[in-house]
């Protein structure tokens, strides 16, 4: 039975509420909204009045409204003791998504915490600035078109990997439109509707919704402080999974990298119970200590059974959409042949300036990982002032962003009423293929002082007003 939970509904409905007209109208439209964009499916069951009003922080009166409108509309089927179940598509005209699902595009007054992505980086900026016409002029030959990669990129990619201490060829890179780009495409290219993908609990959004466009069957591993709970992950292995999907280092969201024994262990279960390894390394960059890069779990396991992603939107500026795979020839030319379905090749200038910014890669980490420490410590100092040991966490080693604990608190309800405060947040169970965490958010940390603070301000009085310890 399809069941729609209602944090699901709650991350899934952004930022529903306007200025004029009733409360309950305004769900109503924003529930078939979702509908009309197939992110809640025909037959699904809706949470009860109740649990929803509870998500979503307001009255059970409103829901009850929302869904009698929807009933009355003909899209819902409310039965005593079967609950509310979706029968038809709601016809609307909703505005398409352009982020990941449930994320809301923030107004200039508002101030976006569901994004760790950093500022662009200086190298980037002085780069652009060099920038004259006659260095992109010789880009422009051919056809413009190449899935695969530009040449140039692609040896810079194998020897970025080869300095890492992984010897590799051109001929084992694929360039995509970032890293998001890479999860689907292996999703799309390695996974049928079905299929079983063990994942981390909890683990980066955008791989759960791309392997759930895929109807795979996905199965949670809990990640621990320091790795992964290994009697589940050998318990999933020995199901033998079409494939498994991690973050050794620098874990999103967590922020945590495998320990020596887990990856020891982790390497020794992928030898008994070969299984075809994804290994995201999209935050690998983001070191929160300096002078450090983890050398990929690639070169430990078969190299015919992993493939390996980056990219260049963490280190510089997310608005340098490279990212790449790094496979064994097959796999990169099946993935060439869905991306040129995709998107027929990246941007040959894109990809041209991507040579030139991994020539100062070494300058690019230095900053970022003073940035990124710096920024930690002062997060890391207000919370500690503020909270007085409410709050949970462990010290992430990479990333932009803290996983905290909220005992007793719930988040997705916190979430639904910081909005009306204009502040955006992201809930624990957004990250969980099994929705948990309801007493979690991810916290992105790299943010100036003052909006940590009114963030972090906002964030208590809520948990203190709406849900009293």
């Amino acid at each position: 039975m399809n069941r729609i939970s209602p944090a699901r509904i709650s991350r899934l409905i952004g930022d529903w509420r306007m200025l004029e007209g009733k409360i309950s109208q305004q769900l109503s439209l924003a529930i078939a909204k979702l509908i009309a964009a197939r992110e809640l499916p025909v037959g699904g069951l809706l949470p009860s009045e109740r649990a929803l009003a509870t998500a979503l922080a307001v009255s059970r009166g409103t829901v009850v409204a929302a869904y009698a409108s929807l009933r009355d509309a003909e899209v819902l089927d409310s039965r005593h003791g079967s609950g509310h179940r979706i029968v038809a598509s709601a016809t609307t005209s909703g505005a398409a998504h352009t982020r990941l699902a449930g994320e809301v595009l923030a107004l200039p007054q508002d101030i976006d915490m569901t994004s760790g992505a950093l500022p662009p980086s200086p190298v980037l900026t002085r780069m652009l600035a060099a920038l004259r016409g006659a260095d992109l002029a010789s880009v422009a030959a051919g056809l413009g078109y190449d899935a695969s990669g530009l040449p140039a990129l692609r040896w810079a990619v194998a020897r970025y990997y080869t300095d890492l201490g992984l010897p590799t060829h051109p001929d084992n890179i694929l360039i995509t439109s970032g890293a998001q780009q890479a999860v689907w495409l292996l999703a799309n290219a390695l996974v049928d509707p079905s299929d079983a993908v063990v994942v981390e609990n909890p683990v980066y959004r955008g791989s759960l919704e791309a392997f759930r466009r895929r109807n795979a069957r996905i199965v949670p591993v809990a990640a621990t402080d320091t790795g992964l709970n290994m009697v589940e992950l050998e318990k999933a292995l020995r199901n033998r999974p079409k494939l498994l999907y991690l973050f050794p280092e620098a874990h999103n969201p967590t922020g945590r990298s495998l320990d020596d024994a887990s990856r020891r262990k982790l390497v020794d279960l992928l030898e008994r119970y070969p299984t075809f390894l994804i290994e995201d390394g999209a935050q690998n960059e983001l070191s929160t200590l300096a002078g450090t890069t983890p050398r990929p779990l690639a070169g430990q396991t078969n190299p015919e059974l992993v493939a390996t992603i980056g990219t260049l939107s963490k280190l510089f500026w997310g608005g340098i959409r490279i990212g790449w795979i790094r496979s064994t020839p097959p796999v990169v030319k099946r993935l060439a042949s869905f991306k040129a379905v995709n998107d027929l090749g990246c941007s040959m200038f894109d990809q041209h300036l991507a040579v030139g910014l991994l020539e100062n890669i070494s300058e690019a980490r230095t900053y970022r990982h003073q940035e990124v420490a710096g920024h930690l410590k002062a997060a890391e100092d207000l919370i500690t002032e503020r909270v007085q040991g409410r709050w949970r966490w462990s010290r992430p080693a990479g990333g932009t962003a803290m996983w905290i604990h909220m005992p007793g608190v719930d988040t997705v309800a916190l979430c639904q009423e910081a909005q009306r405060h204009r502040l955006f947040l992201s809930a624990g169970p957004g990250y969980s293929a099994n929705e948990n965490f309801g007493d979690f958010i991810r916290l992105p940390f790299v943010r100036p002082p003052a909006i940590m603070q009114f963030a972090i301000d906002t964030i208590c009085n809520l948990a203190g007003e709406t849900f009293p310890a």
